[in-house]
């Protein structure tokens, strides 16, 4: 359904987006020594309007996914476009409980460093990592490299993993997962991008026979800044 905004109200939601959410979780939980959106959080804000400002309306009859518009209420979510500076990318995550922390993950040969940020909304957990530049010598074998991404992601959580599919995004290589841990069934897609991994995660109850339109909308929202 579509929403008309006034741009002070606009203004208002980004403004309430920013604080409503408890950031002292954020800073307990993980690092704060890197620019990230809730440290550029004014200047985004500000940004976003002129944006909203200048883009024409989407016509009624197109369907919106949360890249298109300020704020979805689905009936159950409220989804809030977060801004990752260092990893050079955005998407929409639904508000709920956010964390931010580093993790190393083991690749046999290598290790490699993801910032990695979480919100969990009841009944979902949505997390967007990146991770730092990779090396040439990590970047000598693409297929490899994800492979064993795949393979540190099931080492590191005790995740089983039921499907693993190659799949690209735009040019770039990339997988798409499905893993178990107990109840939760968590939906995967890992890309490769210039000198990145990116991964987009997603959970939901295990008792249902087909990923969550939700969880469809999140990585579909995933784009590059530039």
């Amino acid at each position: 359904m579509r929403i008309s905004l006034s741009v002070n109200f606009l203004r208002f939601l980004l403004i309430l987006g920013c604080l409503c959410d408890p950031i002292s979780q954020v800073l307990a939980q993980g690092r704060f020594d890197r620019p990230t959106f809730f440290r550029d959080g004014q200047l985004l804000m500000e940004q976003e309007i002129q944006r909203l400002q200048q883009q024409p309306e989407t016509p009624a009859t197109e369907i919106e996914h949360p890249a298109q518009i300020l704020t979805i209420d689905s009936g159950q979510l409220q989804w809030q476009k977060f801004l990752f500076r260092d990893g050079n990318f955005s998407v929409w995550m639904p508000q709920g409980i956010q964390s931010l922390e580093t993790i190393i993950l083991d690749l046999g040969k290598s290790n490699l460093s993801f910032e990695v940020f979480a919100t969990q909304p009841k009944p979902y957990r949505f997390v967007a990592a990146y991770s730092e530049d990779l090396s040439s010598s990590q970047l000598a074998n693409p297929t490899q490299l994800l492979l064993a991404v795949r393979e540190g992601i099931v080492k590191q959580t005790n995740f089983i993993l039921l499907t693993d599919k190659d799949i690209t995004w735009q040019q770039y290589l990339g997988q798409e997962l499905t893993m178990k841990h107990e109840d939760e069934l968590i939906s995967f897609r890992v890309y490769l991008i210039n000198q990145k991994i990116y991964v987009l995660a997603a959970g939901q109850n295990n008792n249902v026979e087909q990923i969550s339109t939700n969880i469809l909308s999140f990585f579909d929202s995933f784009r590059l800044l530039n």
